[in-house]
């Protein structure tokens, strides 16, 4: 009977070992969005190596760091790749990875993003833009494209990124020319 106590006990720590050790475990990371293996709100602008493989292109107003066009694109070897930018946020984190695609690509691109995301939403196909966005654990993702159109665009926006944007652009700044020019004085009588 103690043999039996004994490994009952046994049995019960080792149950409990390997619970603890799988509650520990981080989520795997098939739901979250890292695009060309920089991880939205995570990876470092400032960590973009080799430099030559890059080019700052700018300033990110809406985020509040730099524009980052990377280069070389056939290393990452995604056919209809043409172009990759990033906008960085105010603390080096990647906010926002535009990628551009020539068309033919478009439904193999569609297919994997449909694969690993969860869908939120997506237009007609016939409609004359196309939109699609699915849904990160990290933020979210876009597919856009005109009916016609040569290219199409993935965005992938870090979680709270889009917000941001979409702030600053509806937020009511008027262009510098705007807000300097004086209107127009009537003529002396």
């Amino acid at each position: 009977m103690k043999q039996l106590s004994l490994l009952c006990a046994a049995l019960l720590a080792t149950v409990s070992v390997h619970a603890a050790t799988t509650a520990a475990q981080p989520e795997p990371a098939g739901n979250t969005a890292a695009p060309l293996g920089l991880e939205l709100g995570k990876a470092k602008c400032s960590r973009l190596s080799p430099p030559q493989n890059h080019a700052r292109t700018g300033t990110s107003e809406w985020a509040g760091g730099d524009t980052v066009e990377l280069k070389h694109l056939e290393r990452f070897h995604l056919p209809g790749l043409s172009r990759v930018v990033l906008n960085c946020d105010a603390q080096d984190a990647v906010a926002l990875v535009t990628m551009t695609f020539e068309r033919p690509a478009m439904e193999e691109v569609r297919r994997k993003l449909d694969e690993r995301y969860a869908a939120v939403r997506k237009t007609e196909g016939a409609a004359e833009n196309g939109y699609a966005e699915w849904s990160a654990a990290n933020g979210s993702l876009e597919l856009l494209y005109g009916r016609d159109s040569k290219h199409f665009t993935v965005a992938y926006w870090a979680r709270g990124a889009k917000a941001r944007y979409f702030a600053y652009s509806g937020g009511g700044k008027k262009p510098a020319a705007a807000a300097t020019a004086a209107p127009p004085q009537p003529a002396p009588l």
